[in-house]
């Protein structure tokens, strides 16, 4: 069956059964939500819509520009009693196919503990663990995008309290539906909130994973933050036995002010043990609203809708710096990249947002290392519901 008229019929079919529940339904700050028996269900999703220019670096040395779909989503959550279960489906616009995010059961409150059951978040990374939706800038630092693990099926234990939560879990590290091979990961995280008011939030973590690779090949690959240019930041490969990461996590919430800081190193260790290997990156990012918002936060999370103050909606200015060293034994190369950017919210479901990214490469590949540079403009249009 054709591809595309897969995705008509799956886009009809989903508009014709939300139809069925329209006189019903609510809107709330997470989705359409409406009765089926004595269950809630919830529905939302997301459109985001991305336009990216890029020169130098990014393209081999040329200019080049590009335009996608980056997500389209839909979410489906049931909730009955104490049980939770959620199927997140994502439209690829490049493979022109539907493809599964979160799907998983979660039972909620068992002795304080939450046990959730399928393919979802590893708790590891503030930045990877927060909604896209969410994300002060277009695209993830570097430093989250190639180190924290992101889903992946598996069993998690959860708990959350007022001012702290602790997450632990073990995960299938590669699945893939086309091979028996099972690869565990044990993943952790925690948090504390030390300082909790009305105005001022202090949010520390700590989060690590343990990876079984058992001679899989390891390697980097990224965009340097512009999602659709050249993958110009790659580490060497190396056929790995297990890799261990450590995250450590820092951000504030102070009036319109937001600040949030991450540092993650990955330890590979090879088959051969000759070419172990360390990866390290950073990121600082800081964001102001000038028309006199805040951020939301809740149990461990940048999570919510931004609810402009004023029917002209809200704007959000940001500037962050971010690095990334993936050379080691004199191979790959360590990036850095400055972004400047402006989030207009026009209302608490869309949001337009443009960053503009100065990035710096240096190739340690060579005896002398090269240097090279390249800038890149990002321009998003994103609806939530």
């Amino acid at each position: 069956m054709n591809k595309r008229f897969k995705l008509s019929c799956f886009t009809v079919l989903t508009c014709l059964s939300l139809s069925l529940f329209a006189d019903d339904a609510k809107n709330t700050s997470n989705g359409i939500e409406f009765k089926l028996g004595p269950a809630k269900i919830r529905v939302g999703g997301q459109i985001q819509l991305d336009y990216d220019h890029f020169k130098d670096v990014h393209n081999n040395g040329e200019t080049g520009n590009n335009s996608e779909q980056r997500r389209g989503r839909l979410y489906f959550k049931s909730l009955l009693n104490n049980w939770e279960a959620k199927l997140q489906i994502n439209v690829n616009s490049k493979k022109k196919e539907v493809e599964l995010k979160d799907v998983y059961i979660k039972f909620k409150e068992l002795y304080g503990i939450d046990v959730t059951i399928g393919n979802a978040k590893e708790p590891f990374g503030l930045e990877t663990l927060n909604s896209s939706k969410s994300i002060l800038a277009i695209e993830r630092a570097m430093a989250s995008a190639v180190f924290a693990p992101s889903r992946s099926y598996g069993f998690t234990l959860s708990t959350k309290g007022k001012k702290a939560s602790f997450a632990t879990g073990i995960y299938n590290e590669d699945h893939d539906e086309f091979t028996q091979d099972l690869y565990l990961a044990w993943t952790s995280r925690m948090t504390y909130t030390p300082i909790m008011t009305k105005d001022s939030i202090l949010h520390v973590g700590l989060a690590g994973s343990l990876r079984d690779m058992a001679g899989k090949e390891y390697q980097i690959k990224n965009t340097a933050e512009v999602h659709l240019a050249n993958k110009i930041v790659k580490s060497p490969v190396i056929v790995a036995d297990k890799v261990s990461l450590l995250g450590l996590e820092l951000a504030g919430i102070f009036g319109s002010l937001s600040l949030q800081s991450e540092y993650m190193r990955a330890f590979v260790d090879a088959l051969s043990g000759a070419n172990n290997a360390q990866y390290d990156g950073y990121y600082v990012q800081l964001g102001y609203f000038l028309t006199g918002e805040r951020p939301s936060y809740k149990k461990g999370l940048f999570k919510g809708k931004v609810k402009p103050y004023s029917d002209y909606g809200a704007w959000q200015l940001l500037v962050r710096g971010s690095y990334l060293d993936v050379s080691d034994n004199n191979v790959g190369v360590e990036a850095k990249n400055l972004t400047f950017g402006i989030n207009y919210y026009a209302n608490p479901n869309l949001r337009i947002s443009a960053n503009y990214i100065m990035t710096g490469l240096k190739d340690n590949s060579d005896a002398e290392a090269n240097e090279d540079n390249g800038n890149a403009f990002s321009l998003r249009f994103q609806y939530w519901f």
